[in-house]
Protein backbone atom coordinates (compact mmCIF):
# COMPACT_ATOMS: atom_id res chain seq x y z
CA UNK A 1 0.00 0.00 0.00
CA UNK A 2 1.50 3.23 -1.08
CA UNK A 3 0.97 6.53 0.75
CA UNK A 4 -0.32 9.27 -1.38
CA UNK A 5 0.65 11.91 1.02
CA UNK A 6 4.10 13.54 0.65
CA UNK A 7 5.62 15.05 3.52
CA UNK A 8 8.06 17.75 3.25
CA UNK A 9 11.28 17.11 5.51
CA UNK A 10 11.41 19.51 8.79
CA UNK A 11 13.65 22.44 7.14
CA UNK A 12 15.01 25.34 9.65
CA UNK A 13 14.22 28.63 9.32
CA UNK A 14 16.57 30.88 7.43
CA UNK A 15 18.73 33.35 9.88
CA UNK A 16 17.68 36.63 9.91
CA UNK A 17 19.70 39.85 9.54
CA UNK A 18 18.90 43.30 10.30
CA UNK A 19 20.46 46.26 8.42
CA UNK A 20 20.60 49.58 9.49
CA UNK A 21 22.01 51.63 6.67
CA UNK A 22 21.65 55.25 5.62
CA UNK A 23 22.82 54.23 2.03
CA UNK A 24 20.12 52.68 -0.04
CA UNK A 25 22.44 51.21 -2.52
CA UNK A 26 24.83 49.52 0.32
CA UNK A 27 21.42 48.61 1.93
CA UNK A 28 19.97 46.89 -1.00
CA UNK A 29 23.02 45.71 -2.43
CA UNK A 30 23.84 43.92 1.18
CA UNK A 31 20.26 42.76 1.65
CA UNK A 32 20.04 40.87 -1.68
CA UNK A 33 23.73 39.36 -1.07
CA UNK A 34 22.32 38.12 2.55
CA UNK A 35 18.91 36.69 0.56
CA UNK A 36 21.03 35.12 -2.40
CA UNK A 37 22.98 33.11 0.90
CA UNK A 38 19.37 31.66 1.95
CA UNK A 39 19.10 34.77 4.59
CA UNK A 40 15.99 36.37 5.49
CA UNK A 41 17.26 39.93 5.32
CA UNK A 42 15.31 43.47 6.25
CA UNK A 43 16.65 46.71 5.53
CA UNK A 44 15.53 49.63 7.76
CA UNK A 45 16.19 53.23 7.33
CA UNK A 46 16.10 54.60 10.82
CA UNK A 47 16.73 52.85 14.44
CA UNK A 48 13.11 53.44 15.45
CA UNK A 49 11.95 51.14 12.80
CA UNK A 50 14.15 48.40 13.28
CA UNK A 51 13.73 48.55 17.10
CA UNK A 52 9.99 48.70 16.41
CA UNK A 53 11.03 45.43 14.20
CA UNK A 54 12.83 43.64 16.51
CA UNK A 55 10.28 44.18 19.07
CA UNK A 56 7.90 41.73 17.43
CA UNK A 57 10.42 39.50 16.04
CA UNK A 58 14.17 38.98 16.96
CA UNK A 59 17.29 39.29 14.51
CA UNK A 60 19.74 36.90 14.50
CA UNK A 61 22.45 39.23 13.39
CA UNK A 62 22.31 43.22 12.67
CA UNK A 63 24.40 45.39 10.69
CA UNK A 64 24.21 48.90 11.93
CA UNK A 65 25.29 52.26 10.34
CA UNK A 66 26.89 54.47 13.32
CA UNK A 67 25.71 57.40 10.91
CA UNK A 68 21.93 56.53 10.93
CA UNK A 69 21.55 57.92 14.22
CA UNK A 70 23.08 61.44 13.54
CA UNK A 71 21.10 63.47 15.41
CA UNK A 72 23.57 65.37 17.81
CA UNK A 73 22.79 64.20 21.30
CA UNK A 74 20.46 61.07 19.88
CA UNK A 75 21.63 57.89 21.87
CA UNK A 76 19.21 55.84 20.09
CA UNK A 77 21.94 53.15 18.98
CA UNK A 78 22.80 53.09 21.97
CA UNK A 79 19.61 52.37 23.43
CA UNK A 80 19.36 49.77 20.61
CA UNK A 81 22.17 47.77 21.24
CA UNK A 82 21.72 47.54 24.85
CA UNK A 83 18.23 46.51 24.31
CA UNK A 84 20.05 43.57 21.44
CA UNK A 85 22.45 42.44 24.42
CA UNK A 86 19.78 42.24 27.39
CA UNK A 87 17.34 40.54 25.15
CA UNK A 88 17.09 36.90 24.05
CA UNK A 89 19.44 37.72 21.08
CA UNK A 90 22.13 38.50 23.37
CA UNK A 91 24.96 36.51 21.63
CA UNK A 92 23.74 37.86 18.49
CA UNK A 93 26.83 38.96 15.91
CA UNK A 94 26.41 43.05 15.71
CA UNK A 95 28.53 45.00 12.82
CA UNK A 96 28.86 48.59 13.37
CA UNK A 97 29.42 50.69 9.97
CA UNK A 98 31.00 53.76 10.05
CA UNK A 99 33.56 56.19 8.58
CA UNK A 100 35.84 58.83 10.13
CA UNK A 101 33.32 59.92 12.61
CA UNK A 102 32.73 63.72 14.26
CA UNK A 103 35.01 63.87 17.17
CA UNK A 104 32.43 64.54 19.55
CA UNK A 105 31.09 60.80 18.50
CA UNK A 106 34.44 59.54 18.92
CA UNK A 107 33.31 58.14 22.61
CA UNK A 108 29.98 56.92 21.73
CA UNK A 109 31.62 54.73 19.01
CA UNK A 110 34.26 53.31 21.13
CA UNK A 111 31.82 52.72 24.23
CA UNK A 112 29.43 50.65 22.22
CA UNK A 113 31.97 48.50 20.33
CA UNK A 114 34.01 47.94 23.89
CA UNK A 115 30.89 47.21 25.76
CA UNK A 116 29.64 44.95 23.89
CA UNK A 117 31.74 42.98 21.84
CA UNK A 118 30.50 44.53 18.36
CA UNK A 119 32.61 44.10 15.03
CA UNK A 120 33.56 47.38 13.40
CA UNK A 121 33.60 47.96 9.35
CA UNK A 122 35.03 51.07 8.02
CA UNK A 123 33.18 52.32 5.09
CA UNK A 124 33.28 52.13 2.28
CA UNK A 125 32.68 48.56 2.19
CA UNK A 126 32.96 46.21 -0.30
CA UNK A 127 29.45 44.71 -0.02
CA UNK A 128 30.70 41.32 -1.08
CA UNK A 129 33.04 41.15 1.63
CA UNK A 130 31.01 42.07 4.47
CA UNK A 131 28.05 39.75 3.39
CA UNK A 132 30.76 37.01 3.80
CA UNK A 133 31.96 38.42 7.42
CA UNK A 134 28.41 38.38 8.30
CA UNK A 135 27.39 35.00 7.12
CA UNK A 136 30.79 33.75 8.79
CA UNK A 137 29.89 35.35 12.06
CA UNK A 138 26.52 33.77 11.91
CA UNK A 139 27.30 30.11 11.24
CA UNK A 140 29.78 30.40 14.34
CA UNK A 141 27.69 32.11 16.29
CA UNK A 142 25.01 29.22 15.43
CA UNK A 143 27.55 26.27 15.89
CA UNK A 144 27.84 25.44 12.16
Amino acid sequence: MENSSRHEPWRPRPFSVAVLESDDTLADALCDLLRESGFTAACFADVASLAEARMASPFDAYVLDFLADWSPGSSALERLVDAIRAGEEKDAPIFVLGNQPHPERVDRLSGILMDHRIRYQLKPVKTSYLARQVTEAVAKWAGL
